[in-house]
């Protein structure tokens, strides 16, 4: 489908189910900004733990009800300014970072004291990795816990961008730093970046590890300062390591989702027990946070303080931010940047000013194309053919374009053959305006089984498709295109039966236009899918009919199809695909839906596979079936959550081992409880289970089949 047009915002349709991540309209951030109130066009979000346990579902509503950001995604992001309310100092075009509520978006409305003009040498995808961090580790080491020189502090989650930021904070003060961090290799890295001690922070050794390099009195604890982000026991032990006269920083939220109860023992020696949550700052003390904010752009300017190690992923790749963070294992931040927005005046204008070169265009979807061009005010048209003006209804063709207010002329050439292609161009450069625009609508179509593909064919319908579009790139590289489309098809990601070669053949132009698109050159192939009223199927209503039979397809019409180009162009993407696909039907049809990248088509809002009762269906399989039916259901949500093939997941292989670690865990669970409608309890996903044991104890749920879990 077209991209859609204003503001967007990541959602997350199905609250615990990653995969329903998407960007959704927001027509709300169009609204002007009131008193004291910008309105920030985002080039770059950070990406925070709070955000991953809301889209989890693993926070109420009220947890972050009370905060600056809000129930939502996202709270800090760097960009420009684009409107500005009454009150503010803030000039539109000035580029800025801070906080924002629902800042994983296109654009945000947030109050202007919540911004700083973005530093010297800083790129907004730095910028946006630095707001949460750095303001959680000054205000939690130095307003709360006034931080001395030779002080002993323990930093938690050390290679995360809170830890990285305490680290730097820290060391600046003259403090011994400890971090804790899962793995030797982000260990390794902390003590590169100055931490006197990095010890393992997924089992209980760090406590002893510690008191063994900081020996203290007997009943007493060695550390003077820690920044706490570990849950439940994890942080029982920490708070049994402070010192007299200790702070401990409290930045977790899930023990206090929770309404965890906590011993107050080791309290008794002086320690004072901060809960550090930035959102809340941002909002109860705005001026707080605005001169915290404007110190960070003055540390970082001045070199006190160093950006921090991020990685960026684009608006499509936004599921696997989310799942790096789950999984852990990075070091620094994870920033996002939003899709663009697409509004009518801030479209590109994609209309070439110049010659538009229709090959194919003398009939069907070409000419369609061709006239439709013509409708939108290209004024001059060559259409391409083998046969030229000998083709039927070219006169014909002809006579539409210039009622359109076109000049056409039709050429004779195979646009396969390098010389003749070359020979026509020359041409149309001698006696028509500038070639400033290509349209490659040019098929050929020899369908059969993959095993009786003979070479004479296949080179038929490659060189019709890929040939020409290698021919129409080379040839016109001399010329000042703003305009190179190319006809695909919707079959190039999903396969069609009996199409092997056309289906190929696609795939190789739109490789072309992919290695254009990397050039800088413009470049586009449109995924079309079938269309009803001119061209192949209109001629063929059997071949229709079998189409949408088998793939559940309904056919577009021309000039439904036609009237979306201008927002496919203004996209910027080298491939995008118009169909209308029952995915359902096709995904009985073609073994390869099932894989868990087409999971978002072929299911529901969250992604999952399409069985509408599974429970009734494994029922009525009988024992030995119905149970491989919940192994198949159950190794699909493994893999799903896991970014593996559907059947790359092993039956009997403990899951924490493929990389299933809690917060995993718990989106498998949901799902299962989701798919199966029946109740999983949560140690019946975070104990060293299998996909095998999973699936019999959903079965066991079944009273048809609870013969087959005994």
């Amino acid at each position: 489908a077209p991209p859609v047009a204003g503001p967007r915002r990541l959602d997350v349709a199905a609250p615990g189910q990653l995969g329903s991540l998407a960007w959704q309209a927001a027509p709300d951030l169009l609204a002007a900004p009131g008193p004291g109130e910008v309105v920030l066009r985002i080039a770059a979000a950070g990406l925070n733990f709070r955000d991953l346990m809301w889209a989890q579902n693993l926070l109420p509503e009220e947890a972050l009800q009370a905060g600056f950001a809000g129930p939502g995604l996202g709270m800090e992001a760097a960009g420009i300014i684009e409107t500005v309310g009454a009150g503010v100092a803030l000039r539109p075009g000035q580029a800025v970072f801070g906080f924002a509520p629902r800042a994983l978006a296109s654009r945000a409305i947030t109050q202007a004291a919540a911004l700083a003009p973005l530093p010297r040498g800083l790129s907004m995808a730095e910028a946006a990795s630095l707001p949460v961090a750095f303001l959680t580790a000054i205000h939690a080491l130095e307003g709360l816990a006034h931080l001395q020189p030779g002080e002993r502090v323990l930093i938690h989650g050390g290679a995360g961008a809170v830890g990285l930021a305490a680290l730097q904070i820290a060391l600046a003060a003259g403090a011994r730093v400890a971090v804790t961090a899962g793995t030797e290799a982000r260990r390794a890295f902390l003590r590169a970046a100055g931490a006197e001690v990095a010890l393992n922070s997924r089992d209980g050794s760090f406590a002893d590890g510690l008191r063994a390099h900081w020996p203290a009195p007997p009943g007493e604890g060695c550390v003077d300062v820690c920044l706490n982000s570990l849950a439940g026991e994890a942080m029982e032990r920490s708070l049994g390591l402070m010192a007299p006269f200790g702070r401990f920083l409290e930045l977790g939220k899930r023990d206090f989702a929770e309404a965890r109860r906590v011993a107050l023992r080791p309290l008794r020696r002086n320690i004072a027990w901060f809960a550090v949550d930035l959102d809340e700052m941002a909002r109860y003390k705005p001026a707080l946070a605005a001169r915290l904010l404007a110190s960070l752009a003055t540390r970082l300017e001045d070199g006190a303080i160093r950006p921090l190690p991020s990685r960026v992923y684009g608006a499509e790749l936004a599921e696997d931010a989310f799942r790096q963070l789950q999984a852990g294992g990075h070091i620094g931040k994870l920033v996002i940047t939003p899709p663009p927005e697409l509004t009518e005046t801030a479209r590109p204008d994609w209309r070439p000013q110049g010659t538009v070169l229709v090959v194919g265009g003398v009939s069907g979807f070409g000419l369609e194309t061709a006239c439709w061009l013509a409708g939108q005010g290209i004024r001059h048209v060559a259409l391409l053919s083998r046969r030229g003006a000998t083709t039927p209804g070219a006169s014909e063709a002809i006579a539409r374009l210039r009622e359109l207010g076109a000049e056409a002329r039709i050429l004779a050439a195979d646009a396969a053959d390098p010389t003749a292609l070359a020979a026509a161009l020359e041409d149309i450069r001698a006696s028509m305006p500038t070639i400033a625009g290509v349209v490659h609508a040019a098929a050929v179509f020899d369908d059969g089984i993959a095993a009786r593909l003979d070479p004479a064919s296949v080179a038929a319908v490659w060189a019709a498709k890929a040939t020409v579009a290698e021919n129409l790139d080379r040839l016109t590289r001399q010329d000042a295109l703003s305009l190179f489309l190319l006809f695909s098809s919707a079959t190039v990601p999903i396969g069609s039966p009996g199409q092997a070669a056309y289906v190929a053949a696609n795939a190789a132009m739109e490789a072309l236009a992919r290695r254009r698109h990397a050039a800088g050159l413009p470049a586009l192939a449109v995924q079309w899918g079938p269309i009803a009223d001119t061209g192949v199927l209109a001629a063929d209503a059997g071949g229709a009919a079998a189409l949408s039979q088998r793939l559940g397809a309904t056919a577009l019409k021309s000039a439904e199809a036609l009237d979306a180009l201008p927002g496919l162009l203004a996209s910027g993407l080298p491939v995008l695909g118009l169909a209308r696909i029952n995915w359902e039907v096709a995904h009985r049809s073609l073994r390869l839906l099932a894989e868990p990248a087409f999971a978002p088509l072929t299911g529901s809002a969250n992604g999952e596979a399409i069985e509408e009762d599974p429970l009734r269906a494994i029922a009525e399989a009988g024992p030995e079936a119905g149970l491989d039916l919940a192994r198949r259901i159950v190794g699909r949500e493994v893999a799903r959550i896991l970014r593996l093939p559907s059947g790359a997941v092993p039956l009997n292989t403990p899951l924490p081992r493929l990389g299933l670690d809690s917060l995993g865990s718990i989106e498998l669970r949901t799902g299962l409880e989701r798919r199966f409608s029946v109740s999983m309890p949560l140690q019946a996903t975070t104990e060293e289970l299998t996909v095998n044991t999973l699936a019999r104890y959903v079965i066991a749920q079944v009273p048809t089949t609870r013969e087959a879990a005994e």
